[in-house]
């Protein structure tokens, strides 16, 4: 069993308009209910990654 997941804002997680998809929300929300922990991967600084960790 997987126990953390990391994932990739730009191409991957967000998309074209920035955004996270609803889909990819309730995925994210069931793996940690599942209790996986889940990251963001980025070149993004933490200031501008911040806004996604909601």
């Amino acid at each position: 069993m997987y126990k953390l997941i990391a994932i990739d804002l730009d191409g991957t997680l967000l998309n074209s308009h920035g955004e996270i998809s609803n889909k990819n929300k309730e995925a994210i929300g069931k793996a940690m209910k599942q209790g996986m922990i889940v990251v963001l991967a980025s070149r993004k600084n933490a200031t501008s990654s911040k806004k996604y960790c909601k």
